[in-house]
């Protein structure tokens, strides 16, 4: 009892010493709270409506003719893009694409109407920049849409006039009808799409980098003796209570992010909430473990926040939110698993849009535990750099 009572205030007292390095420079505060709610408030605010909404675009009209005007019309009345600048010629719109002031223009070209109507299938060219992914897609996919449009019409008309029956036509330019539904995403959001991810990758990069600055900056800075001390000479007192704040506020940002997400913007969740809190709680505990491991392996700060800054960004892209880990080969399929974002991600998609059970999910969190067991690995080592203060600190 005694022994326990002991650690416990030895726990506090590093607590308490922590508290008051916390107080002393404010990127701690900014490593913890100010870049998580800026995310939070950034992302949410872009993408408050789901999916970006009129996409500025161009016309560059040289047939004026009915059928044309008609195209243009149609581009209008789409929800998608916008017309916002009429073109006299292709080299005007291409440098108002070039300075960013739309996103893609279409050129109906001389004696469209007159080779239509001959058959001399004319061509639309439509350009589009690619250098902004996704307001250059819309507008290449309403585009699409619209080129379409004007085939089945155009047809349509052809038949028309050599008199087949209106109940005839339909069949022929579509014979089979497509009937769409998205089982996941219906509103096809990118807020619920990219939010859902991005945010906890952030997380993790937060708590990863600031395991590892904590505890390096206390072995360049040679006062690691003075937090031993504290610590009653017990390494595990001394990395509990140094990383119990921060585990802390940590996690009060994680559950503000549950809140925020599935309750007040109603993202959608298939399942219980409270696993999605076990699936925060479980991706914040393995980033510490995994800062843990990174300054142990690599007891030199400049070293092991490079690692860490590595190894965080490649986790967002390794996850299998961008690309799917299955398309991938055989050996960057296994690296994946090497990433808690990866298992965040793997329960998240299982629980929240797939409504499976506990029973199906319970390996990644397994997978997630796994890497509570990275410090053991290392404790020896780092505690050897805390005493001894035998690695270069410049």
């Amino acid at each position: 009892m005694k022994k326990s009572s002991n650690m416990l205030s030895c726990i506090l007292n590093v607590m308490v010493r922590e508290r008051d390095i916390m107080s002393s420079r404010p990127i701690y505060l900014y490593g913890t709270i100010l870049v998580l709610a800026f995310c939070a408030i950034f992302f949410v605010s872009l993408m408050y409506q789901g999916l970006p909404q009129r996409v500025p675009v161009g016309v560059v009209d040289k047939d004026d003719s009915y059928l044309s005007r008609t195209a243009i019309k149609q581009i209008e009345a789409m929800s998608g893009i916008e017309i916002a600048q009429r073109y006299g010629s292709f080299h005007e719109a291409r440098k108002a694409m070039q300075r960013g002031d739309i996103y893609g223009f279409i050129e109906f070209p001389e004696d469209l109407y007159v080779n239509t109507v001959n058959g001399l299938r004319p061509t639309i060219p439509v350009y589009y920049t690619e250098s902004y992914m996704v307001p250059g897609t819309l507008a290449y996919r309403n585009f699409l849409q619209i080129a379409n449009v004007l085939n089945g019409a155009v047809k349509r008309t052809t038949m028309r006039a050599k008199g087949v029956a209106e109940a005839d036509i339909m069949p022929q330019l579509q014979p089979i009808t497509i009937d769409t539904h998205s089982i996941c995403n219906p509103w096809s959001s990118y807020a619920i799409y990219l939010i859902s991810i991005i945010w906890p990758g952030i997380l993790s990069l937060c708590i990863i980098v600031m395991t590892v600055f904590t505890i390096g900056i206390e072995l360049k800075q040679k006062t690691t003796h003075d937090l031993l001390e504290k610590a009653g000479g017990s390494i595990f007192n001394a990395l509990v209570g140094k990383l119990l704040p921060y585990f802390l506020i940590y996690l009060l940002m994680g559950l503000s992010f549950v809140v925020l997400a599935y309750r007040i913007f109603a993202f959608p969740l298939l399942g219980q909430t409270w696993v999605m809190i076990l699936n925060i709680i479980m991706l914040i505990l393995a980033s510490h473990a995994v800062g843990l491991f990174l300054i142990g392996l690599l007891p030199v700060l400049r070293d092991a926040l490079s690692a860490a800054s590595l190894y965080s960004i490649l986790a967002l892209s390794m996850c299998g939110m961008t690309f799917p880990i299955e398309m991938m080969i055989a050996p960057m399929q296994g690296f994946a698993q090497l990433f808690p974002l990866r298992q965040y991600y793997l329960i998240y998609v299982k629980w929240a849009m797939l409504d499976c059970r506990f029973s199906d999910v319970y390996i990644n969190c397994l997978g997630m535990c796994v890497f509570l067991c990275l410090p053991f690995l290392i404790l020896p080592r780092l505690k050897d750099a805390m005493v001894n203060l035998n690695y270069p600190t410049k």
